[in-house]
């Protein structure tokens, strides 16, 4: 405050002090001057009367801009004090580099040397005055003795620790100081300034007595990031996996893929300063089958924890046809090659339609049946097929009713249907609710494809995007006839390929619609990677193209080819903790059950009974489970489905728990948070000594007061009012005016 006191007034001018005494002197010398110059023929005595009312109610305008207080006391408010104490608890409290002693242990004997808790065998209680916490994912006062306590919380966040405890003092409590002993292995990541100020709004300063080095650690753990429910014999599977090597930088390691146990690849793997080193595996199975692979990292030098170096994943192999159906009503180039393409596809069953005039159409079956052909009428006709492939003018083969039935068949039972020349009804409005783009009139003209962004996770078009690059560019792949105009995207419709004239102009698009999928691709000419000199006819990028996306598509299915019920998992790969769900659907909307026993095994060893049954106020054609597994593993699901059929699912649970791994004390973390709140980092000696010293405090806080304003009475301004009024009165009494 700048300003003056004496007895019992304070002043705290709105001005500078020196701007009103200079402001106070112009004013009276001002005053001075008009009296002099327009009062002389006045006596004296009336002069000085004049003078002494101006200077006298000017004086107390600019007492009022020195705004004089008077102070008064409050009363003093007591307020009881504790003296908080955490101790981390967290897994990586375990590592024994704190001298010989693990960092909890030693923590704990700093704790007994100074008498906050009782050694083993020793009566005595906890002081009153202190509180004494343990915390990992959250803080909980101690309710044991110390010595049985062990470090077993699976993360540390200390943000939400803090806040627990500050939030444990009362209304009328405070706290001397908050003592953390951690080695500040944090995975909350919280800003550490966030957590002070929670501290410092409570007056409540954080010293932190860290334990454990800062220096890496050395470890490399493997875990598995693909899974796809199920692949075809002959087919080439990519497994794909990620290595995580911490402390290791510029060190070769070793890979190695087992199948069953045995070993079939091994690759050196030089490890910089990734975080994540991306690994794949390209496999083959020759039979159906479930095959379990394993991948290895060989140990390093000196790693602290071994058990994380391998992951294992599970390959599903069928051989069962998938039953294709092709719709063409104007034949074209991209028709002929797509039928000759599917037909020699050894993994697909085809049946053709294709118009040669009107109301006359030819029909082709690659498999024999005892039923005659004819065209699905109803959802659960179309439901006999896999997959839909329309050409163009398909309003001539189907009605509307069957094209209605073709939508319940992708809505409602996870039907596939792709559009493989652009608009397949001609502009009506059949399959106007299936398509994912509207597409308009064709544009006849050379046009390069390029692969999108959202396509390049995709195999089919991964392959399109690796073959562009072998030939050295986009452009080098035989470019495209033709396109279509495009508008009216539809939401959540992924555009997977491109024109070579950026994003506006989309050429293939997915879509997810209700339970089923949707494929539409916008482009005429597509015959023309079927001619490739360097590759063999059976083999070019149009075949491959086709068969990754008939497969591609399917694996999105719920459904298995030619299977009345199919059961599967939604991974392969369960992380410790978490839920594993298992479906059962049936292919036909009809056949139906309310529910079906699952049996686990972990190693062969039955550990538990599921009911799979439909969650509520869905029908009876999927049911449903979950399962939570209790340790890390090997695990079997068998289930005896209502067709009498036996089917398995396996999978593993892993634990990623980086509280053993990734240990190195974040001593900046800890420093940055105990001095932003006002309180330091320790030494373990020092923990004795601080904590006394917090405990010596006042009885009371500091006395408070608080200021009454003293100038702002009515009287003031009365008396302000009445000398200029008699100023002014005089005045024009004597002749001044």
């Amino acid at each position: 405050m700048n300003g003056a006191s004496f007895s019992d007034l304070v002043f705290d001018p709105l001005v500078p002090v020196p701007f009103i005494a200079l402001l106070a002197l112009a004013l009276a010398a001002l005053t001075i001057w008009i009296y002099r110059q327009t009062a002389r023929h006045l006596s004296v005595a009336r002069s000085l009367v004049l003078l002494g009312f101006r200077l006298l109610a000017c004086a107390l305008v600019l007492f009022i801009l020195l705004q004089p207080s008077r102070i008064e006391p409050l009363p003093v408010q007591t307020k009881e004090k504790v003296t908080l104490i955490a101790l981390d608890a967290s897994r990586s409290m375990r590592q024994p580099d704190a001298g010989k002693l693990t960092r909890f242990d030693a923590a704990r004997e700093v704790l007994w040397d100074a008498g906050v808790a009782p050694r083993p065998g020793v009566d005595a209680n906890l002081p009153w005055q202190m509180r004494l916490f343990t915390f990992g994912e959250n803080a909980a006062p101690l309710s044991r003795p110390l010595a049985e306590l062990r470090p077993e919380a699976t993360t540390t966040q200390i943000h939400t620790s803090v806040q627990t405890m500050l939030g444990s003092l009362g209304a009328g409590e405070g706290a001397h100081a908050l003592f953390l002993f951690t080695d500040g292995h944090d995975f909350e990541l919280v800003n550490p300034a966030q957590t002070a100020v929670a501290a410092r709004n409570r007056q409540v300063p954080i010293y932190v007595v860290p334990f454990g080095g800062e220096g890496a650690v050395r470890d490399v753990s493997m875990r598995i990031t693909s899974y796809q429910p199920f692949h075809y014999a002959k087919q080439t599977v990519r497994l794909g996996a990620a290595l995580r090597p911490l402390g290791c930088p510029y060190e070769t390691v070793k890979v190695t893929l087992l199948r069953e146990g045995r070993a079939v690849q091994s690759r050196s793997v030089v490890v910089r300063e990734e975080a994540l080193v991306p690994l794949s595996f390209d496999v083959t199975e020759e039979k159906a089958g479930q095959f379990e692979y394993e991948i290895r990292v060989d140990p390093l030098a000196g790693e602290v924890d071994t058990a994380n170096n391998r992951a294992f994943t599970y390959v599903n192999i069928i051989d069962k046809k998938i039953r294709v159906l092709v719709l063409e009503g104007r034949p074209y180039w991209d028709t002929t090659f797509l039928q000759r393409s599917l037909r020699r596809n050894d993994k697909l069953e085809l049946d053709s339609v294709v118009s040669y005039a009107k109301d006359r159409w030819r029909v082709l079956r690659t498999e024999e049946r005892k039923e005659p052909f004819r065209i699905p009428s109803a959802a659960s006709e179309w439901n006999a097929y896999d997959l839909v492939i329309l050409g163009q003018g398909i309003d001539t083969l189907l009605t509307p009713a069957q094209a209605e039935a073709l939508q319940a068949f992708v809505d409602q039972q996870g039907g596939v249907v792709v559009f493989s020349r652009g608009d397949a009804f001609s502009g009506r409005d059949l399959g106007g609710a299936l398509q994912p783009v509207t597409w308009g009139r064709a544009i006849t003209q050379r046009v390069p494809l390029r692969v999108g962004r959202e396509g390049r996770g995709v195999a089919p078009f991964r392959l399109l995007a690796d073959a562009a690059e072998a030939a050295g560019s986009d452009a080098a792949m035989p470019a495209l006839v033709g396109s279509y105009e495009a508008s009216d995207r539809k939401p959540l419709a992924a555009t997977l390929a491109e024109l070579d004239g950026g994003a506006e102009f989309p050429a293939m698009v997915h879509r997810r619609q209700g339970a089923g999928q949707v494929l539409s691709i916008g482009v005429d000419g597509l015959w023309r990677w079927a001619f490739n000199a360097k590759a063999e006819q059976a083999n070019t990028v149009f075949d491959r193209f086709w068969d990754q996306t008939v497969l591609w598509l399917m694996r999105g299915r719920d459904v298995m080819p030619d299977t009345r019920f199919t059961f599967r998992a939604d991974t392969g790969n369960v992380l410790l903790g978490e839920k594993i769900r298992f479906r059962i659907v049936s292919r036909d909307t009809g056949e139906t059950t309310r529910s079906v026993s699952i049996t686990l095994f972990n190693d062969d060893r039955e550990i538990a009974r599921l009911t799979c049954a439909a969650p509520a106020g869905s029908s009876s054609q999927r049911l449903e489970a979950e399962f939570i597994p209790e340790k890390t593993g090997r695990y079997r699901a068998e289930v005896t489905l209502p067709d009498a059929t036996r089917q398995t699912v396996r999978f593993s649970t892993y634990d990623d728990n980086v509280e053993e791994t990734d240990v190195a004390a974040d001593l900046t973390y800890l420093r940055r948070l105990s001095e932003a709140s006002g309180g330091r980092v320790l030494k373990p000696e020092e923990f004795a000594r601080v904590l006394a010293e917090a405990k010596v405090t006042p009885a009371e806080d500091a006395p408070r007061i608080r200021k009454i304003t003293a100038w702002d009475r009515a009287w003031i301004f009365w008396l302000i009012g009445a000398l200029f009024g008699a100023d002014w009165y005089l005045r024009r009494r004597w002749g001044l005016c």
